[in-house]
């Protein structure tokens, strides 16, 4: 639902939206993001949602890969979830239709991403790199939306040394969580339960 510009939320939805958004290419936002829904829906049993807002067309390989096929009706039923591909305000509006508890939405690179929607959700994960050619988009994110007031959000990174992350906290006072590595983004292992009981916890 549309106003000026803006997605006007239906008032009857008491769904939380976690936005996630990636500092670039690569850095794992939707690997990420499958982890968290995974931890949602198949670990904790709440009912969850994935929104697809960006064009990769990730999502409709994921469908076919695990479905074997592609349809046009969304959301397509993956394990205990809800995926929603090439997702957009109509997409949103439906989801809290449905009244889900959780409603992830992976928002793809911060450059190509709808930061308006990102900044509306309850809660925001930024997914950064410490990689030698990804750090300085992910230093640049955290400074300029620091100055610009922006509500706050969580920082996390898989890729990149410690070091580089232990330095980046004391130079530019950036605070970064360490994703859990999983090769399998279906699978939560003790390790990421706790990472992400842990994250999601935290205000």
């Amino acid at each position: 639902m549309e106003g000026k510009g803006k997605t006007v939320y239906p008032v009857f939805s008491k769904s939380r939206l976690i936005g996630i958004i990636g500092t670039g290419h690569g850095v794992g936002c939707t690997h990420f993001s499958i982890m968290l829904l995974n931890y949602l829906a198949g670990y904790l049993r709440r009912e969850a949602a994935l929104l697809e807002f960006h064009s990769s067309g990730d999502f409709e390989r994921l469908e076919e890969i695990c479905t074997g096929k592609i349809q046009d009706k969304k959301p397509c039923r993956i394990l205990q979830a809800d995926y929603y591909k090439n997702a957009g305000a109509g997409e949103l509006e439906e989801a809290l239709g449905r009244k889900y508890e959780d409603i992830l939405i992976d928002f793809g690179t911060a450059e190509e991403g709808n930061m308006g929607e990102f900044w509306r959700c309850d809660s925001r994960f930024v997914i950064g790199s410490f990689s030698e050619w990804q750090q300085e988009r992910f230093r640049e994110f955290e400074m300029k939306n620091r100055i610009s007031g922006k509500k706050s959000w969580k920082s996390l990174a898989v890729f990149g040394s410690e070091e580089t992350r232990r330095e980046f906290a004391r130079r530019y006072r950036i605070r970064t969580e360490r994703i859990p590595f999983s090769a399998d983004a279906f699978a939560v292992t003790e390790e990421c339960g706790k990472f992400f009981g842990k994250i999601i916890a935290e205000k």
